[in-house]
């Protein structure tokens, strides 16, 4: 007859976890590590689209980079990415993947400007037209579908952006495309994310304000100084 401590020991090996659907592709959930740990592994093998997402850029800009060759013929400027096994059997096409170890290294040695930079920096145009990814819960807490968001994705500058990363690739939150005037007047999940983000949508609105006020001062000296020049000109007497 089993012990006490055998039945529980061979229960405990017996029993699967719940499976929890991944809302984001990702290659393995056994890459991760565990649930306290900040950031994925470097070992982590991420689909395109979370790569391109990862290096802030779209998934078409790195297929390019794959499709580039060198001078001397080798793969292109982008990050290598994992090779699949060659298998003899015919099958559909295998995914392309990436380890995050290596996105990590381009990601540092490519500090140019994202569009999340460019657009935040390109005054009003940009942050009513340029379509960025952001962070979001998965499902909307209020009535109306009102999604509330979490952060940029784009957004090298978030301390956080390396758990929200991992929390994406795990399923538990998605990302949606908005324009940074959209994301600003939508909810947040943190008051102070929403509050420096809107921020900069604000000091926009402001820098505008006093550039058409300035404007408005300037055409009014401009009338002002036309009356007088209106005045002081003398009416020439008839012949």
């Amino acid at each position: 007859m089993q012990t006490r401590a055998a039945r529980e020991h061979r229960f405990k090996i017996c029993r699967r976890e719940p499976r929890v659907k991944n809302k984001a592709p990702m290659a393995h959930p056994d890459e991760i590590k565990g649930p306290d740990a900040d950031a994925l592994p470097d070992t982590a093998a991420l689909p395109a689209e979370l790569a391109a997402l990862y290096l802030c850029m779209s998934p078409a800009q790195l297929a390019d980079l794959r499709k580039s060759r060198r001078p001397d013929g080798r793969a292109g400027n982008g990050p290598p990415i994992i090779k699949p096994v060659e298998s003899a059997a015919k099958g559909p096409k295998e995914p392309v993947l990436y380890e995050l170890g290596t996105l990590r290294d381009f990601a540092k040695s490519h500090t140019a400007p994202t569009a999340f930079d460019t657009a935040l920096n390109s005054g009003m145009l940009g942050w009513v037209t340029a379509k960025l990814p952001f962070f979001a819960e998965l499902e909307p807490r209020v009535k109306r579908g009102r999604r509330v968001l979490i952060g940029g994705a784009w957004d090298r500058t978030d301390p956080l952006r390396e758990k929200r990363f991992k929390d994406l690739a795990k399923g538990r939150i998605r990302f949606t495309s908005l324009t940074c005037a959209e994301a600003a007047a939508s909810l947040w999940a943190d008051l102070a994310s929403h509050s420096a983000f809107a921020e900069k949508g604000l000091a926009l609105l402001r820098s505008e304000t006093q550039g058409i006020e300035a404007s408005l001062a300037a055409t009014g000296l401009l009338a002002a100084a036309s009356d007088a020049d209106a005045v002081k000109t003398p009416t020439p007497n008839p012949v």
